[in-house]
This record gives structure tokens, C-alpha cells and sequence, in this order.
């Protein structure tokens, strides 16, 4: 690995620019020794490191064929079209490298032989298909990320493969499948690039059929990239949800089979199951957020629940004989059917069940089992790196038993490039008056920065009362979460070096602002998980059944984990400045803010806004 990172190596010869850094050449050796030996890795690599280029470099050096799963797009583009080539150049060689999503992801050749009959259910969706049909005729990998606009989701139900709707080898389009062709690009790869989703549907299906029936081809490693995330990735994959949406595409795809076929569709079933889902998770519906089921719940929709099983059951006896295609919609209705038992198995300390807007969800409330039977006792070799990965939190999170773990620093001098401001006397998050200081705090902050800020709540609802309160008191661009397209913000904010960004949710991870747009960084507090959050009060109780902590032992390490994970968005280069500012008195009088102060980068703690005026140097800019 030295002669690929040390100073005057290959990377240095093959990268304009490149600056050897300590923290990633040890990682590279590690990962390159666990390659070697066959052993499990936890790698936390500090912001800076160069974490991508750290393990791709040695995977690709090692002969094997290793699978990268990153838990976002951003990630898969970056490995794509920066960092894969860098390590190419690198290698003096090309890279066989094949990118696998989700079969969602791509047109399917039989949904459109069925469009010429009249599926389209608005005018907006047979606009866009007209937008799409010279993609649709010359589109070689049938990709929905070439597109150059968002389709409608209920079109692109329609267009999609889809997870539960294909046919598989007995598709008579099979040769000409898009999805088929990715997936037979995969095979001949050394190197495949997916995401976290993907890898646990293969393990899934694997576990069901056994080895050499799986999505993904046979690898040696895994790379799991933005591992932190990798415990609700898997929650999310081994649980299962009943939607509306969902059930709508059942029954279209059987009206849909149905006509292909010249046979009547059971219609009196299909207006029965509609009724009653919709019913159902009407009545169930808690508007926005998440809202875990109790047995009180569970008895309130006893009889819709009843009708709509019973539906689903009719409509699975009413398939099945008819055919292949009608026998795999059959199978679709009892999975559905089994996914609603288990959301209303309430009593099962082992899984919990929610609702959402028109939607039931149910999740196992510990993955660890589950990872350790399906992939840690596996001969793959598995690599876990991210910024914030918490090893020792994680390990028992994730099952992972046997695995060496390392600490490598950020390279950045947080000590000179950043400041974190804690202001000494404000109110505690739910104090009477928190959000109109909140509010106050926040225009006083982004104006001592001239704009060039994010500012990051911990919820929907602080996000909407914020940017009402702040908004029209800003002199500044003020762009909202919400109003545009993840990365159409993202690059608004980059482009106009004033504005100022109000954000939540996924704005805490994988957004990457070099330079001065974003030289303030306001986070209004301590981001523990919202009070009655059905997985993580359902992960607390089982913890403390067990005889431990469940504030410190889970509560706690997820709220540090997040709160360094925001805080990681600010100092992104060497040449990067800036504040980071924790509206929060938790931090100094609590006796827990000491265990956050501890974890974040080793930046001085400040109280007054005159320091921080003094380190933005506030008005510079106006007056130069």
C-alpha cells in the first residue's frame, strides 16, 4: 500500500493534486490485511481521510471480486465517476466495475407491451410518458437514473420491473431484460458497486433458497460504506410494510394479467380488497411521522383487517391454476396477506409494528441475530467504514462478534479551521419561549455569517416553525427542504455562495458543501430520537428487559453518532472554515453533554457571539 499512497507513489504520479495523508495509508494496510487473512473490519476514518480511495485500492489490488454497498446515491455516483477512475489510474489499468440497483430501477420491455390498453389512470401520467418515449425507444440499459426528470411515481410503477411483479425465466422477454442484462454484467465484473438494500435482499433470498440463488454475483468481499446506517437498512429490509400504493399495483397488475390473457378479472375481489385498505389504513393513519400499534389499535381495526385478509385470501384462490403469471399474483396476495398478520401481531416483543401515512410497517426490533447467521458467519470477508462508525457501539448493535476495529483521526486541524458556539444562557427544548429564541438565535447567526449557512432540525414539524419565524428576518436567499429535489437545493447552495439552507432528516448525512457557501453550521438540538419513535422505543424496552441501561447503552450512543454525523457537514477541505453552532444548554448542564462534547472533532467550545463574529470575521466581505 505504500507504493500506492506514500509520497511520490502511484496515486501522487496518476492524481494532479494528490496529498499523501497518514490516516489513509494505514487504512489502506488494513483493509488490505483483512483481504488477506479473511477477517472481519470496523474502520472508523475521521472526515478528510479518504476513506473511498483507501478501500478500493487494495480490493481491486487483491484479486478478488469484492461488492461495494453504499447506503446513497450520491456515494455510488462519487465511486463512479471520480474515485473508480482515480484508482484505475492508479493501477495503470482498466477497471471492470458494474453498477446493480433494485429491479425497480428499470424499465420493464413487457410492462410496456402492455401500455397500448388504457392503464394510464391521469393526464399527468400520459404527459410523461409522452416525455419519456424517445428514452424508452433508445435507451440501452433502460436505467431510470439517465432520465432527465422525475416521472411520476404512479407511471413509473407501471414502466418498472419491479421487485414483485417479474417473471423472472419465465419472462418471454427475459433476453431483452434490462434488468437481466445488469445483472449479467454483474457476473463477469471483479468489482460491483450497490447499495445496502440490494445486499440484504440477496441475503434474504439466500437464506430462503441457499447459496448460488442470489441478486448478486458470488464475491469474496463486501464493502459496507456508510456503515452507521447499516442496523435501519437491515431493519427496514427483514421487516415489511402493507401500503396502499402497494396494494393498488396488485390489483392493476391483476386487472392487467387478466386482460393480457383474455380472461375476466375477479372484479367484485378486487373493489373488496380497494375498499377495505383503504379503509383500514385510513383508520390508522397518524398523518405525519410514525405511530407505533397497540392492541387498543389492533381491536379498533379488527373488522376491516378481517375484511381485507379475507380479500386477500379470495383474491389468491381466484388466481391460483390460471397460469404462471396469475399462480406469481396469487403468491404477491398472501405475501401481502402475511406482511398484515405480522403488523397486527402486536404482542411480539420480538418485532414492533407502526403506522404511517397510508401505510402499516413492522420491523424486528434486533438485527443482530439475523446479520450474524446470514452474513458475519459467512466466508465473506465484510469491511465496515464510515466517519462516525462507533465500533464498540455497533459491534453488539450488529451482531458482529469477531472483528477487529480501528480509530483513525480526520487529517483537518479543527483546532484552526472550526468553532463550536454553545450559547451560555438559552432556554432548554421545551421550555416556554425555546422557539422564538430559537428563531432569533438563528437570523442573529446566519447575519454575523452574511448567509453561507445550513441550519439542521431535528424534526418536520421544528423545521416548518423555524423557517416560518426565521425566514422573512433572513436578508439572505432562503431555501427550505421540501420546496425542490434534494440535490437541486444542494446545488443551489453550492452556487450561491449568500444562501442560506434549512434542512432535516437526511441534510444530517451525505451532504458534501466545500468552500465558503457553507461557513456556518446551526443544528438546533441535541438530536435524540423523537419521543415515541415506534423502533427506537420498541429497542429501549428490550434493553431494559435485559437488564441494562437503555438511555446509555442506546438512546444516548444513537443521539451522539447523529449529532457528529451533522457535524460533519461543515469542515469538508483543508481550505474550509467555519462554526458550528448547538443551540442546546443540555450540552453544558447536563451531565451527559460532556459525553457529546467529548465525541465531536477537537474544535474550541465558545459562549459568546462576539467570538464567533471575531472568527467569521463578520463584514469582511461587505467592506473588502
Amino acid at each position: 500500500m505504500r507504493a500506492f499512497f506514500g509520497h511520490g507513489g502511484r496515486l501522487a504520479a496518476a492524481l494532479p493534486g494528490f496529498e499523501p495523508r497518514v490516516e489513509q495509508a494505514a487504512l489502506a494496510q488494513e483493509v488490505a490485511d483483512a483481504l488477506e487473512r479473511g477477517e472481519h473490519l470496523m474502520a472508523e476514518a475521521g472526515t478528510g481521510v479518504g476513506k473511498t480511495l483507501a478501500y478500493l485500492v487494495p480490493a481491486l489490488v487483491s484479486g478478488s471480486r469484492v461488492v461495494i454497498a453504499t447506503a446513497t446515491k450520491a456515494l455510488q455516483d462519487q465511486l463512479l465517476t471520480k474515485d473508480v477512475p482515480a484508482a484505475a489510474a492508479a493501477l495503470g489499468r482498466e477497471v471492470d466495475v458494474a453498477v446493480l440497483k433494485g429491479r425497480q430501477n428499470y424499465l420493464c420491455r413487457k410492462s410496456l407491451g402492455g401500455l397500448a390498453l388504457p392503464l394510464f389512470r391521469t393526464e399527468e401520467d400520459a404527459r410523461d410518458f409522452e416525455r419519456l418515449r424517445d428514452w424508452i425507444e433508445t435507451t440501452e440499459t433502460g436505467d431510470r437514473a439517465e432520465l432527465p426528470f422525475e416521472p411520476r411515481a404512479t407511471l413509473w410503477a407501471e414502466l418498472a420491473v419491479g421487485p414483485d411483479r417479474c417473471a423472472g425465466g419465465r419472462c418471454p422477454l427475459r433476453t431483452e431484460c434490462f434488468s437481466e442484462r445488469a445483472r449479467e454484467r454483474a457476473q463477469e465484473a471483479e468489482l460491483v458497486v450497490a447499495n445496502h438494500a440490494l445486499y440484504f435482499a440477496d441475503l434474504a433470498l439466500r437464506g430462503r433458497t441457499g447459496e448460488g440463488a442470489g441478486i448478486l454475483p458470488e464475491h469474496d468481499a463486501v464493502v459496507f460504506d456508510e456503515a452507521h446506517r447499516l442496523e435501519e437498512a437491515a431493519a427496514a429490509w427483514f421487516g415489511g410494510r402493507v401500503s396502499l400504493g402497494g396494494l393498488r399495483r396488485l390489483l392493476r397488475d391483476v386487472e392487467r394479467a387478466c386482460r393480457e390473457a383474455g380472461t375476466p378479472a375477479p372484479a367484485r375481489v378486487l373493489e373488496a380488497v380497494d375498499r377495505r385498505g383503504e379503509e383500514l389504513l385510513a383508520g390508522l393513519d397518524p398523518g405525519r411521522g410514525r405511530r407505533r400499534l397497540s392492541e387498543a389499535d389492533v381491536e379498533a381495526a379488527a373488522a376491516p383487517a378481517a375484511a381485507l385478509a379475507r380479500g386477500l385470501a379470495g383474491l389468491a384462490d381466484a388466481l391460483k391454476g390460471r397460469g404462471e403469471d396469475h399462480d406469481a399474483l396469487a403468491r404477491r396476495a398472501l405475501g401481502t396477506l402475511d406482511d398484515l398478520d405480522a403488523c397486527l401481531a402486536v404482542g411480539d416483543e420480538d418485532a414492533v409494528s407502526w403506522a404511517e401515512q397510508g401505510a402499516l410497517a413492522w420491523a424486528p426490533v434486533d438485527v443482530s441475530g439475523l446479520l450474524r447467521d446470514l452474513l458475519w458467519e459467512r466466508e465473506t470477508v465484510s469491511v465496515l467504514v464510515s466517519a462516525t462508525l462507533e465500533p464498540r457501539f455497533l459491534r453488539g448493535r450488529l451482531g458482529l462478534d469477531e472483528a477487529r476495529d480501528i480509530r483513525l483521526e480526520s487529517p483537518f486541524d479543527y483546532r484552526e479551521q472550526a468553532l463550536v458556539y454553545v450559547p451560555r444562557s438559552f432556554p432548554e427544548p421545551r421550555s416556554p419561549g425555546y422557539e422564538a429564541r430559537l428563531a432569533d438565535e438563528v437570523v442573529g447567526l446566519c447575519r454575523l455569517s452574511e448567509g453561507r449557512a445550513l441550519v439542521l432540525t431535528t424534526s418536520y414539524r421544528a423545521l416548518d416553525e423555524l423557517a416560518e419565524a426565521a425566514r422573512p428576518r433572513i436578508p439572505y436567499p432562503v431555501l427550505v427542504q421540501g420546496e425542490a429535489p434534494r440535490e437541486r437545493l444542494l446545488e443551489r447552495f453550492r452556487q450561491d455562495v449568500d444562501s442560506v439552507l434549512l434542512a432535516t432528516q437526511t441534510f444530517w448525512q451525505g451532504v458534501d458543501v466545500q468552500g465558503e457557501s457553507l461557513s456556518l453550521l446551526v443544528i438546533d438540538k441535541l438530536p435524540f430520537s423523537a419521543p415515541g419513535d415506534p423502533l427506537h422505543e420498541a429497542r429501549c424496552e428490550r434493553l431494559a428487559r435485559e437488564g441494562g441501561d437503555w438511555f446509555a447503552g442506546y438512546a444516548l450512543p444513537c443521539a451522539i453518532l447523529q449529532l457528529r454525523q451533522g457535524f460533519g457537514r461543515l469542515i469538508r477541505g483543508h481550505a474550509d472554515r467555519g462554526v458550528v453552532a448547538i443551540l442546546d444548554p443540555r450540552l453544558r448542564s447536563r451531565t451527559y453533554g460532556r459525553r457529546f462534547l467529548e465525541a465531536l472533532p477537537p474544535a474550541p467550545v465558545v459562549a459568546e457571539l462576539d467570538a464567533v463574529a471575531a472568527f467569521l470575521g463578520a463584514g469582511t466581505r461587505a467592506t473588502a
